[in-house]
């Protein structure tokens, strides 16, 4: 756990994508501890979907794969709207078919808070 809040996350809204409870609840948990507000979880397309088409954000955190569906509705969503985002997996081969998100960064579950921390900067950053 982090002793004090990221200065550079403070305040941002996080979109959270992810449709394991455990692995989501824990995401959201790391990044209010970075002093992150977050948004979600949601654990399929559509909630997350209609989430992008309301809201805000200055990032996002999608897990490749949502049970039977892909994430990748919801990242063309952020891009079209020029949020950065980067990716979560528990696969360590690519699951993205669409080379349009070759580009977007992969971070390998299980996440620490340091990794999470670390590809949520990069993508702020855009690196």
């Amino acid at each position: 756990m982090v002793d004090h809040p990221e200065p550079k996350l403070a305040g941002k809204r996080v979109l959270v994508v992810e449709d394991s409870y455990l692995v989501a609840s824990s995401i959201a948990h790391m990044l209010e501890d970075m002093g992150c507000r977050v948004v979600g979880p949601y654990a399929t397309v559509s909630d997350a979907m209609a989430a992008v088409d309301r809201g805000s954000f200055d990032a996002g955190v999608l897990d490749v794969n949502l049970g039977k569906e892909s994430s990748e509705p919801v990242a063309a969503g952020l891009m079209q709207r020029g949020v950065p985002f980067f990716f979560v997996t528990g696969y360590l081969s690519p699951a993205m078919t669409n080379p349009k998100f070759a580009s977007f960064a992969r971070v390998h579950k299980p996440l620490t808070e340091t990794m999470l921390a670390d590809a949520l900067v990069a993508s702020l950053e855009g690196e």
